[in-house]
């Protein structure tokens, strides 16, 4: 038996994973258990290709974290080793177990069900350019189509679609390293292109859920797989070109366009920038964002610039016959600057790249979207170009003495820092300082150096197999009260339960379901706002058939200690849910006889028709009494225990109930359970 890995952020993003390949199997029979109290195994009999496979699956949720240490290993070592510099990385791997001593990594898997729309479109560019340069396959799946809801009404805005210069770039990076790097395109609940126009063209044979099933299936197996990269690519590309036709072709390219750039030789997109001349460079930036000389710095890059792909992306291109003047402007600006960088930044040798941004908020974190920025530009560009990043917003003190002093040991300690200095040549700021008393920095840094460091971080190196560490994890925590609650539902008491959200650490909110009438109808773009009001959202809501005359909503909060439960949470919980039905589900499908496909919902359902009980779920090891948490007003306990002996491995919980109700639920769980012949769960 072949044994395969599926390492993921939690639970459902590993079994999202699994069900593609299960999908794509079409197994024999198929079966699941605990190798650990956190690790699923799935053990696949199927026949493929006339290939008789016998696999099993192991699903690790959770990575290693910077405050904890999860498993005795990482898997990303080896691509860290291999030039993934990035802390930016993929939702999933794919590994396989060779020998049963090492692990080797076949490819790493990005989701995202988040709408495609400003800096959340290049949000992820950071993972796949890091990802991307070690040789590691990657796949970025998005959800198509999203929209963006009204917040009072939950009604659709328009649709808002990602630039397409962002898929191109996957294309473009696949083409230029030999690496396969792609996006990939799968339908979305809300997908209906006779309910809106602007999808109205979309060829669904652009849709690459059948693909992607078969890459995995086929590298999983060691056989030839570039007949499906082509075809990802393909699909890519096609993506790149309807989102072309749906912009506006005065500051964006056209799909045609887009293909004579695809089919340049030895030059490529900035080349093509600065010889069409077809737009300027231009950043909107509010008022009162603005800081110092940034005004001034825009005007001088509208007068100097091309636009790169769009005037809607926050970089452009200074020419190189242009630099002279564009330095000789910014030491006007900037006249405390060292002359040797302005002289650097004055060179005509190449093309000038130009990233202007804001970068951090009003107090100094990260914008974490903007880590992905600059990965943008260079999965763009093939050239030989240089870069400028120019940075106004806020930055905390502690940073600027790094900047100044040490810059390769803040880009170390800081994932935007590290994008913004492991990709520019140069670097200027213009920012209010946050310390004690606030004042201003201006500043311009050359830092080639600091890129010319990273850019040889796994050169002539590749991904290695790793020694193959324990599926036990070395600490538990909130990952494994999650697998352990989703586990016991959804697979061992999946016959009375449906699993209608899950929603465990890093999980991506992408919609809560509840069976009803024979639809299961769906919510999308949940809120993640909490409060009185709104509610808060559940990590697990399971409807339970036979507990009471209607459906019960059981609503789970998890944790890994019971003290870390807020304030009355319980009542929040179930508030959540009923402001949900408050409004029409984004969309329901027929269940039975044969599971039909999504439509829009067309009508709300209603909150008295369920039975709702709110929970929370958290480890023994930092259990509180139960009198003390019943004061945040949860109906049930689950106080759960990981068990991992010799003879046994699971979970051993107390159930705890405080009403009648709640007594009535606990009966049900006990009795269905005794029923199913699975000895790794031991209620108290």
């Amino acid at each position: 038996m072949n044994t395969y890995r599926i390492h993921g952020d939690n639970i459902v993003k590993c079994e999202r994973i699994a069900n593609i390949i299960i999908k794509t199997l079409n197994p024999n029979n198929i079966y699941s258990k605990l190798i650990s109290p956190s690790t699923v195994a799935l053990i696949i009999k199927a026949t493929y290709l006339g290939q008789e496979i016998q696999w099993c699956l192991e699903l690790l949720p959770g990575f290693n974290k910077n405050t904890k240490k999860r498993w005795s290993g990482n898997i990303f070592d080896a691509l860290k080793e291999a030039g993934s510099f990035f802390d930016e990385t993929p939702d999933a791997i794919i590994s396989v177990v060779e020998n049963d001593t090492e692990e080797r990594i076949l490819l790493g898997i990005e989701f995202c069900s988040a709408l495609q729309a400003g800096n959340q479109a290049w949000q992820r560019s950071a993972r796949a350019f890091s990802t991307g340069r070690t040789g590691c396959p990657y796949i970025y799946i998005v959800d198509f189509v999203k929209y963006e809801l009204d917040n009072e009404t939950r009604k659709r805005k328009n649709l808002r679609f990602p630039n397409a210069a962002v898929p191109y770039s996957y294309v473009n990076y696949s083409k230029n390293t030999g690496n396969f790097v792609a996006q990939l395109y799968t339908k979305s609940e809300e997908f209906d292109r006779s309910k809106d126009s602007a999808i109205k063209e979309f060829d669904e044979d652009n849709f690459g859920s059948k693909e992607l099933g078969v890459y995995i299936v086929k590298k999983m197996l060691g056989l030839d797989t570039q007949s499906e990269e082509n075809a990802i690519l393909n699909k890519n590309m096609n993506v790149v070109q309807f989102l072309a036709d749906k912009s506006d072709d005065t500051i964006n390219y056209t799909a045609e366009e887009w293909q004579k750039i695809y089919n340049l030789g030895e030059k490529d997109i900035v080349d093509f920038a600065v010889d069409s001349k077809r737009f300027i460079f231009h950043k909107t930036i509010a008022a009162k964002s603005h800081h110092g000389y940034s005004e001034e710095v825009v005007k001088l890059i509208d007068k100097l610039s091309v636009g790169l792909a769009s005037r809607d992306l926050p970089f452009g291109i200074v020419p190189s016959e242009k630099r002279a003047a564009f330095a000789k402007r910014l030491s006007e600006l900037y006249p405390k600057a060292d002359r040797t960088v302005i002289n650097a930044i004055g060179s005509n040798e190449k093309h000038l790249i130009i990233a202007l941004f804001k970068g951090f908020k009003p107090r100094g974190d990260d914008n974490r979207p903007d880590r992905g920025l600059l990965p943008l530009a260079a999965m763009l560009s093939a050239s030989d170009v240089d870069v400028m990043t120019y940075i106004y917003g806020p930055m905390i003190e502690t940073n600027l003495k790094l900047l100044d002093s040490q810059p390769l040991k803040l880009a170390n300690c800081n994932g935007l820092w590290r994008s913004i200095l492991a990709l520019s040549n140069f670097v200027a700021i213009d920012v209010p300082v946050l310390a004690r008393e606030k004042y201003d920095a201006k500043r311009i840094y050359d830092t080639s150096a600091i890129k010319r460091h990273f850019a040889n971080i796994g050169i002539g190196k590749t991904i290695e197999a790793k020694r193959c560490f324990p599926a036990i994890p070395v600490n538990y925590g909130e990952d494994d009260v999650d697998t352990g609650i989703h586990y016991l539902f959804a697979h061992i008491l999946g016959k009375v339960c449906f699993e209608g959200m899950c929603n465990p650490p890093g999980g991506d909110w992408s919609g809560f379901s509840v069976i009803n009438d024979n639809y299961e109808n769906r919510w999308l773009s949940l809120p993640r706002v909490s409060n009185v009001v709104s509610g808060k959202r559940p990590d697990h809501i399971l409807e339970i058939f036979g507990v009471f005359d209607k459906p019960l909503l059981l609503s789970v909060e998890s944790k890994e200690k019971s003290a870390d439960l807020e304030t009355d949470v319980g009542t929040k919980l179930i508030t959540y849910i009923k402001r949900l039905m408050d409004y029409v589900p984004s969309a329901k499908r027929q269940i039975y006889p044969n599971q039909s496909e999504w439509q829009w919902g067309d009508k709300k359902l209603s909150f008295s028709d369920f039975e709702t009980i709110s929970a929370a779920a958290y480890l023994k090891k930092y259990a509180e009494p139960a009198s003390a948490v019943f004061t945040k007003n949860c109906e049930i306990l689950f106080v759960m225990n990981p068990v991992m002996t010799e003879k046994i491995i699971g979970w051993e919980i107390e159930i705890i109930p405080s009403t009648k109700r709640s007594e009535v639920l606990k009966e049900f769980i006990l009795q269905k359970y005794s029923t199913t012949g699975n000895s790794q769960f031991f209620f108290k």
